[in-house]
């Protein structure tokens, strides 16, 4: 019992020594509170004194500051700093300017505008190296023996980045242009509207200089599609195709025919000698111009067949059965051709083809369709015997 009450005195007690405590400061808090309310508060800034007089105290390390009508665009403080936080641009004025830069406080003639002074302060490690090299003694630290010229600036903390970066230039945009600076404030409105972008998370726009260079780009191009000679062939590895390929274009070439007309015989010589192939089609497209002869840019779209190209199927199962299939093939590696073969016979075994499948089957395989449906059409395997079953020998021949 006596131990209960003994704790309850000393909690008492210690409960009121800290309450006297904080009255007391709360009394006194201009002698006892230490802390200050910055910055509406600060503490006295002592005195230095280090045994030198105040202008032979050369080490100060404080912020940087520019005499800008001393200025005279030198750029030897730039190349001096270590850390590149100093960014200077000059203009020289054309001969037959008016413009006048003025003179500095030491009596030298100053020769080029300076539009731009920038000094970032989150970049500068206080070495002062710029300061020595200046040849009219124009930017300096502030304070100790520039004390005269500026006084001390020991706080310039601020809450955003810009604040830190200081831009001394005095050049208005009148007079930049009096020199001759119209290109200068045109690349520095376009740094600025490109730093908005940025800002704004905008991507590049298609300007309309930039539709005009494709423009330009497409018409070079067709010019060079245009300019087909025999020597258009002569990449072609097979010596049987550069052979046949050249020799029917200078046959054809002495006869008027165009360029288009060329490359379809050509073509048709190649497939009838059982010489196509991959790279004589990727020749044809690229002399065309890209479409290459007609049945060339058919068979170009075979490469884009996807298991869409049967939504167009009225039929629900055909669709399914199409897909399902092409999706099956797909994924052993299956060419197209062969893909359409399987779906074709597919639709088939179910009783499920008809006109509208056999004519979407041709589209895809560029004219062609699958084996099945080429030979239903015969177009594809057009030779000359073709033409044996006319009965008139005029006709025929």
């Amino acid at each position: 019992m006596r131990d209960y009450f003994n704790n309850i005195y000393v909690g008492l007690r210690s409960f009121w020594k800290g309450l006297s405590l904080t009255f007391n400061h709360m009394k006194n808090k201009e002698d006892l509170v230490a802390t200050l309310q910055y910055p509406n508060e600060k503490w006295p800034i002592p005195e230095r004194n280090i045994g030198y007089d105040m202008s032979e105290y050369n080490v100060v390390r404080s912020r940087l500051h520019v005499d800008m009508d001393d200025c005279i665009g030198c750029l030897q403080c730039e190349r001096a700093c270590p850390v590149d936080c100093i960014k200077i641009d000059t203009i020289k004025p054309s001969k037959d300017s008016d413009i006048d830069c003025g003179i500095t406080s030491h009596g030298t003639q100053k020769k080029l505008v300076v539009p731009r002074f920038t000094i970032d302060m989150t970049e500068c490690m206080y070495c002062n190296l710029c300061v020595y090299p200046c040849p009219e003694e124009c930017i300096y630290m502030v304070g100790g023996p520039n004390e005269n010229k500026h006084e001390m600036d020991y706080e310039f903390s601020q809450y955003t980045r810009d604040g830190l970066i200081f831009e001394f230039a005095t050049a208005t945009d009148d007079e930049i242009i009096s020199a001759g600076g119209e290109d200068y404030l045109k690349q520095r409105d376009s740094k600025k509207s490109n730093l908005k972008d940025g800002e704004e998370l905008k991507g590049k726009e298609f300007v309309p200089e930039i539709i005009e260079k494709a423009k330009k780009t497409t018409s070079s191009a067709s010019a060079k599609a245009a300019e087909l000679t025999h020597k258009s062939f002569s990449d072609l590895d097979d010596k049987k195709q550069r052979g046949l390929a050249k020799k029917t274009f200078l046959l054809l070439k002495k006869k008027g025919n165009s360029d288009t007309e060329i490359l379809k015989a050509i073509e048709a010589e190649l497939k009838e000698k059982d010489l196509f192939s991959d790279q004589v089609k990727e020749l044809l497209v690229s002399l065309s111009g890209g479409g290459g002869a007609q049945s060339s840019s058919n068979s170009t779209s075979i490469p884009e067949l996807t298991h869409k190209s049967f939504s167009d199927l009225d039929d629900k199962k055909q669709r399914g059965l199409a897909k399902k299939t092409f999706l099956l093939l797909k994924k052993k590696g299956n060419s197209d051709t062969e893909i359409l073969k399987a779906i074709e016979a597919e639709l088939k075994e179910k009783d499920l083809f008809s006109d509208q499948v056999k004519e979407l089957l041709v589209s895809l395989s560029g004219g062609g369709g699958a084996q099945s449906s080429s030979n239903s059409t015969s177009i594809p395997e057009l030779t000359h015997k073709s033409f044996s079953d006319l009965d008139d020998k005029k006709q025929r021949g």
